[in-house]
């Protein structure tokens, strides 16, 4: 026994590797994405920027001063006059000063640099830029779990599954070397949405209970919630309508009435009630939840829940709007996130209301963005609405899905549905991220 104890006390610590995040893009060269997302005069300023930072990352401490051409930042500002006024403009000017003092600036300046230009790239519909940008950050900022983390975000969000995980990984290591407990539990919740969107729930269920004990641990109530609301989601697709009451009661109560992220748990209910065909009490939650999104694809999401809702309650007028506003959005945009998603959502309020022409034409869209994607989960509800209008045309099974509303499962859902919408409604316009629609 004592040999035992004195082998445990030898024993070297294994040291917590860090893993590389995948850094190759593929485009023909470093920035191409940019200029072809932008396509002006913008993009290629832009493009100026990121190259700048790739520079002044790359070149050692010592020889930062001479990387640049003389006259770099005199002629930069000429062409920074010639621009019009605006956002782009204003990052570009921020980003000069990698020009104006190469020497004396700290990485975690040009790391906050390129966060801003990636958040607005974000949320001006221009997922590649944004990538591109939050990959510099991370470059920057190599010791920084959550410029890592927003890669992985982004990535994700890109369906860019493979480059996604390297870096939700690279954040786990990080964060557990600096004890940075948030950034933790955050990375795996980040994997968790990765194995929601290829369909793997038991895998998803348990990172989601790594990130849940990491939160109680050190009292992370952000990190908690997000978890609980996760875990919501899951059941709630799974079909276990019970438990995921339960979690997105305790969302709730982790989040608080008054907090940012409120919008998207309201939106989650409420399309946890359009799954169980509680199409009159979903409905206004989600009319109601209109102003709180200022993401081109927030919004999408919630007007295509609109669109679901009222076709299974039989508001044609309601569902007309969504439909149009939907297919609006849809073609505007190149960006393809969770633009699947958004289009099953149209087939099934159509298929409610028995528009057939309507169901074949958003699934057959919302099935090949699917595949282009990989998003299982998209592509298996496409997939089964066009098996099920095949065989409505054989004769072989009624025109469409049944939309009578069944019975709720919980005694308090009118109260709850009631709460959600007075909240929504006091509460001034907060920006949510729907995690599933």
């Amino acid at each position: 026994m004592s040999r035992q104890k004195s082998r445990l006390k030898i024993r070297p610590r294994r040291p917590w590797m860090v893993p590389p995040g995948l850094l190759v893009l593929s485009e023909p060269f470093e920035g191409f994405h940019i200029l072809e997302e932008l396509g002006n005069e913008s993009g290629l300023l832009l493009w100026q920027c990121l190259r700048d930072v790739d520079l002044w990352t790359s070149a050692d401490r010592a020889h930062r001063g001479v990387i640049f051409a003389d006259g770099a930042l005199h002629q930069r500002q000429r062409w920074l006059e010639r621009q019009p006024d605006g956002v782009v403009r204003r990052i570009a000017e921020s980003c000069a000063v990698v020009l104006q003092r190469p020497m004396r600036l700290r990485g975690e300046e040009v790391a906050d640099l390129c966060e801003e230009a990636s958040t607005w790239a974000s949320d001006t519909g221009l997922p590649r830029t944004a990538v591109a940008f939050a990959q510099r950050c991370a470059m920057a900022a190599p010791e920084a779990a959550g410029a890592a983390y927003l890669v992985g975000l982004l990535a994700r969000r890109n369906a860019d599954y493979k480059r996604a995980d390297t870096w939700f990984r690279r954040c786990l290591a990080l964060a557990r070397r600096k004890r940075d407990w948030r950034h933790y539990g955050m990375a795996h919740i980040g994997i968790a949405n990765i194995h929601i969107q290829r369909g793997d729930g038991a895998a998803a269920r348990n990172r989601l209970t790594r990130a849940l004990r990491t939160a109680r641990r050190h009292g992370l109530w952000g990190v908690k919630a997000m978890a609980f609301h996760d875990l919501f989601c899951i059941e709630a697709t799974a079909g276990e309508h019970a438990l995921a009451e339960g979690y997105a009661k305790a969302a709730y109560r982790a989040y608080g009435p008054s907090h940012p992220r409120l919008p998207a748990l309201a939106h989650d209910v409420a399309w946890h009630w359009v799954l169980q065909k509680q199409f009159h009490r979903a409905l206004p939650v989600l009319c109601a939840l209109a102003p709180h999104f200022e993401r081109h694809v927030e919004r999408m999401i919630v007007t295509s829940s609109i669109a679901r809702a009222a076709g299974g309650a039989g508001e044609t007028e309601i569902f007309e709007t969504a439909w149009g506003e939907v297919w609006r959005m849809v073609q505007t945009r190149l960006a393809t996130e969770r633009v699947a998603e958004a289009l099953v959502n149209l087939a099934h309020g159509a298929a409610a209301l028995g528009q057939s022409v309507r169901v074949e034409m958003a699934a057959s869209q919302a099935l090949t963005v699917a595949r282009r994607r990989g998003e299982a989960q998209e592509r298996l509800a496409a997939e089964e609405l066009l098996a099920h209008l095949r065989a409505a045309a054989r004769g072989k099974s009624k025109d469409a899905p049944a939309a009578e509303e069944t019975p709720t499962q919980c005694a308090n859902a009118d109260q709850w549905a009631s709460e959600l919408v007075a909240a929504l409604s006091e509460s001034p316009p907060p920006r949510g991220v729907v995690k599933r629609g």
